[in-house]
């Protein structure tokens, strides 16, 4: 159930209440009953809660409601959280014991309603069931209170799918207890952003959220705060992230971040298109040019593919992504079964490796898929991508997966479908290749030059954020892949969109790499030089061969 149809079923129960006062001469109340209600919704609505409130809100006199407010105290139903310092005023909240008690509650009520209207079928109605054992409920608050101490600084990324707009803002602050500030940044000014706030004597952020091929670079130079001895007591459960997510924020066996959101690069394809060819999506790079060819259609405006061909980072991210498509990473790391070792043995700077046979066919292969592509690639973006599937206008889409979010509600995107990176084949390669999802997305880590009265109370905050529920309030507000297995598995987030048990199935597949894009410090720079070197490829103003001699040697040379 989403958080609007836990409200709307405690208004029913609440409006079944009072007509049943209308004939009832001397109703019996049920206070625990009502002061559970009365504390979700204002819990749910992000509302603070007082004990006299509470007390109120039972419907018996006051000296009877204190008393059953002690009951349920005693019993772990409530959690009281300091308004004050000296903690003589306090708020009132549900504990996420009776969070859970009453969503099953409101869950169980709504059931019973719909089973009454005999619309639901005995099939469907088992598999509600099971629904409803894989539901994660509403966040209950932070136990310790954040917001003394002016406040908490957190650095996020100013994008759709890490968006935490005004109403979650003041969501987040109220179940944190206190202000929290939230700074934006582009993706493009987050790692200088970083490392700026690094430079300065005492960092201005609590929090901030790092790019997960950043991470290693982060580690390497003292950026980030080694996070194992603020959270050895910590309840994070790592078995309950994806591998490939919780594997990046490990640097030379530290923890040094905690994934909030993960976003694998996949091709999005027009079902109804191949549908009428009457053809399966391409598995392979070749059988993706000619499925493009067939639908390249540049006089009715409608193009084979769609990929962020723009100077810099976009067009050097995908070289990347695409080389590992033909089997090698952009480094020269050991192998490992079912791919290579993200995390070396030794510490030996790795060696770039761009110019090479599988380069080649890489570069060769971006020249080909150009033939085929919208126009505009060259100067396509980040953004400009999600235009391109809102309109119609591309059969394919090489795409961050959490771009789905934005585009719920448009026509052209009612019928995708989402698959990992078709492989690409090299001559004489005799064993197959598995098709693979470069991951990408975000943790939350905490700077190195952070004031050391803070360092816990910015470990508590990402302990809490990284928490199921919390992870869900995101996934709900945009932030559609999220790292939590158990998130994934939740029905309100699986209903966001089809491309969530996608990106779900792929992982258990194990097909959601971390390779494609390793956490290696000097991974920026190489994306940066590859950003240059490519486009000046893909313009013409160089070949395939000078493109990728001059990528290698400038990448060995730093």
């Amino acid at each position: 159930m989403t958080k609007q149809e836990l409200l709307d079923t405690i208004a029913l129960l609440e409006r079944m209440r009072d007509l049943k006062n209308l004939w009832v001469e001397a109703p019996t109340d049920d206070p625990v009953t009502e002061m559970s209600l009365f504390l979700m919704k204002r819990h749910l609505t992000g509302r603070m809660t007082t004990p006299t409130s509470l007390a109120q809100s039972a419907n018996v006199p006051y000296t009877t409601a204190t008393r059953r407010v002690s009951e349920m105290q005693d019993l772990g139903l409530l959690d009281l959280r300091p308004r004050t310092k000296t903690g003589r005023s306090f708020s009132v909240h549900p504990s996420p014991k009776l969070i859970t008690k009453m969503t099953s509650y409101l869950i169980s009520t709504r059931a019973a309603i719909v089973a009454s209207s005999a619309v639901k079928a005995a099939p469907k109605q088992s598999r509600r069931n099971q629904e409803d054992s894989d539901f994660i409920g509403a966040p209950s608050i932070a136990r310790s209170r954040l917001g003394f101490g002016g406040g908490l600084d957190i650095l996020v990324l100013n994008d759709p799918a890490y968006s935490i707009g005004k109403p979650l803002r003041r969501e987040l602050s109220y179940l944190m207890g206190g202000q929290v500030r939230f700074s934006e940044t582009s993706i493009d000014r987050l790692r200088d952003e970083v490392l700026e706030n690094a430079g300065r004597p005492q960092s201005k952020y609590d929090v901030v959220a790092v790019d997960l091929p950043m991470i290693a670079e982060f580690a390497s130079r003292g950026v980030l705060a080694p996070l194992d001895d603020v959270a050895a007591d910590s309840n994070v459960n790592s078995a309950d992230f994806v591998s490939a997510a919780w594997r990046s924020a490990i640097v030379g066996e530290k923890q040094y971040a905690i994934p909030i959101l993960i976003n694998p690069q996949l091709l999005f394809y027009r079902r109804d298109l191949f549908s009428e060819l009457g053809v399966p999506p391409p598995a392979t790079t070749p059988e993706l040019l000619t499925r493009a060819r067939v639908l390249h259609n540049p006089a009715s405006g409608q193009y084979g593919v769609s990929w962020t061909g723009a100077h810099g980072a976009p067009v050097g991210q995908a070289f990347v992504q695409f080389l590992a498509d033909f089997g090698q990473p952009v480094f020269e790391l050991e192998r490992s079964v079912g791919g290579y070792k993200t995390n070396p043995s030794d510490h030996r700077p790795l060696k770039p490796l761009i110019d090479t046979d599988r380069g080649y066919a890489t570069g060769r292969f971006m020249l080909e898929l150009l033939e085929v592509s919208a126009p505009e690639t060259l100067t396509l973006s980040w953004e400009g991508q999600v235009s391109l599937l809102r309109e119609g206008r591309v059969a394919m889409a090489y795409e961050w997966a959490s771009r789905a979010a934005q585009l719920s509600g448009f026509a052209s995107a009612g019928d995708l479908g989402f698959l990992p990176h078709p492989s690409g084949p090299i001559e004489g390669e005799e064993r197959v290749r598995a098709n693979v999802a470069p991951i990408g997305g975000f943790a939350f880590g905490i700077p190195a030059n952070i004031a050391s009265d803070r360092l816990k109370t910015a470990w508590n905050a990402i302990e809490w954020m990284s928490s199921p529920e919390v992870v869900k309030l995101l996934a709900q507000h945009g932030g559609y892949v999220t790292p939590r297995i158990s998130v994934a598995a939740d029905p309100d987030v699986r209903q966001l969109s089809p491309m969530i048990e996608e990106v779900d199935r792929m992982s258990r597949r194990g097909q959601i790499r971390l390779w494609p894009r390793p956490p290696v410090a000097s991974y920026s720079t190489v994306v940066s030089i590859l950003g240059e070197e490519i486009h000046q490829m893909l313009r013409g103003k160089q070949s395939v061969e000078e493109a990728l001699c001059r990528s290698q040697q400038r990448a060995e040379a730093i």
